[in-house]
């Protein structure tokens, strides 16, 4: 059934007119366009990496990926990832467009370690307001590719990324000594950046053990965040009007530290950490019955995830489940003759109630959160729930495979100016503009649907 709905589906999207290449013969790497000549000196980025063009750091030939990669074992040793020849169809889809945008996230990383943030291309500009908290997100989605793949630049590039934005961090001392960045939170979220940079390190293929000791001294940070009911502080202040000063925090900051927490087990495990989870779900579980939204979900659910996978405590996983069986009714499941190209995108959320508008590439958040949903199904074996998580994943997949550049509809830029497009994911259907965390998001979950829920044929 999912089969033929994905067939009815890409028909429908073509019959709408949209023109979206999936290269299926075997062995065939996406293509990379390379420049022919330089840009405009007026659009190198001025506050970005200091690569000297529009175009990062540059594709070289040498540079194209591979469609096939070597097996890997996956994050919780339950398999190794099968080389593309042995994935379905619809896999090798996914397999495909995942390598396309970890490409581009590599070719963002200029040589100062940062990413370029963004690209507006209808006007031949980067995009302004980079984010710190995007630039480890992206370093974590460029180890996670490194890890999935076998990809040793990927990896360097990562780690690289790594060390320039720990360069921005600080030493507190104490017993045990702690880290965050040295701007208050009001600028970098700190509980945010400790997560993400912890989530990055040990996202890595092989960490060294600098990195892993500071990743620990994050990790003590976040520890010291947690306050007597189980919340963690987002905030520098007390906890009175911290919701006040930044009210949509607690969707997203929390939740990141919690996953890089465990994510820390594989390298450096203790006891301790587990605790602060427990502590946190009992009052994280509470307070998503009375506001629940999407954003909340995805760093949450993973978080959780770990967890379970850690420790087979029911109460991860339950919470993992009723999220997410939260989230798929949230989900465009059906094709509407009338706007084909919304299946399998998530509504969007307001004022406590689902809106009915045009899915954004943010429902790439929602799929990351699926694929680890799907981890506990399978741990369960809950057939029922693995089946709908699947299935929802999948679509949602195919949906964001409609928002990313490739050769085929970026032949209306120029040659040496299609490097800056070709994998990145775009906002919408409406809205062509790149953002680094589009795209880092969607290479999260690609990845984690062909590291833990894609089986070979």
């Amino acid at each position: 059934m999912r089969t033929r709905m994905a067939w009815l589906a890409g028909f429908l999207m073509l019959a709408a007119g949209v023109l979206v290449t999936w290269p299926l013969t075997h062995g065939q790497s996406p293509s990379v366009e390379h420049p022919t000549s330089s840009p405009p000196p007026s659009t190198a980025p001025t506050n970005g990496p200091a690569t000297g063009s529009l175009l990062g750091s540059g594709a070289k030939e040498h540079d194209r990926p591979s469609s096939q990669h070597p097996p890997v074992t996956a994050a919780d040793g339950t398999r190794s990832t099968p080389p593309a020849s042995q994935l379905t169809p619809l896999q090798q889809q996914m397999h495909l467009s995942a390598l396309r945008g970890a490409e581009w996230l590599y070719r963002m990383n200029g040589p100062d370690g940062r990413f370029v943030p963004g690209y507006l291309p209808a006007l031949k500009a980067v995009m302004g307001g980079d984010h710190y908290l995007r630039q480890v997100a992206a370093a974590f989605a460029l180890a996670r590719a490194a890890r999935y793949t076998g990809e040793e630049r990927y990896a360097a590039r990562a780690t690289q990324a790594v060390l320039t934005l720990l360069g921005e961090t600080v030493v507190v001392p104490g017993d045990p000594p702690a880290r965050h960045t040295s701007l208050p939170s009001n600028v970098i979220n700190r509980l945010g950046a400790a997560g993400l940079l912890v989530a990055a390190i040990n996202e890595l293929p092989a960490p060294k053990d600098d990195l892993l000791e500071q990743s620990e001294q994050l990790c003590n940070f976040i520890r010291q965040q947690q306050q007597s009911d189980g919340s963690l502080r987002y905030n520098d202040s007390s906890e009175a009007g911290e919701s006040a000063e930044n009210p949509d925090g607690i969707n997203h900051h929390p939740g990141a530290a919690l996953y890089g927490l465990m994510l820390s087990q594989r390298y450096r495990p203790a006891a301790w950490k587990a605790d602060v989870l427990r502590k946190a779900l009992a009052y994280y579980r509470s307070w998503w019955k009375e506001h629940r939204a999407p954003a909340f979900v995805s760093w949450q659910a993973a978080a959780y995830t770990e967890a379970f996978l850690q420790t087979k405590e029911p109460a991860f996983a339950e919470f993992v489940s009723e999220m997410s069986d939260w989230l798929c009714r949230l989900q465009y499941d059906r094709i509407d003759p009338r706007r084909p190209l919304w299946y399998g995108g998530f509504r969007e959320w307001a004022d406590g109630r689902p809106v009915e508008a045009a899915p954004q590439v943010t429902s790439a958040a929602y799929a990351a959160a699926l694929a680890e949903a799907c981890r506990v199904a399978r741990q369960q074996g809950d057939l029922a729930r693995h089946r709908r998580y699947t299935e929802a994943l999948e679509r949602c997949l195919q949906f964001l495979a409609t928002l990313q550049y490739t050769d085929a509809n970026t032949q209306h830029f120029a040659d040496w100016y299609r490097p800056a497009l070709v994998g990145a994911f775009h906002a919408s259907h409406e809205d062509g503009n790149l953002r680094l965390d589009y795209t880092q998001h969607a290479v999260c979950a690609l990845v984690q649907y062909l590291t833990h829920v894609a089986r070979p044929k």
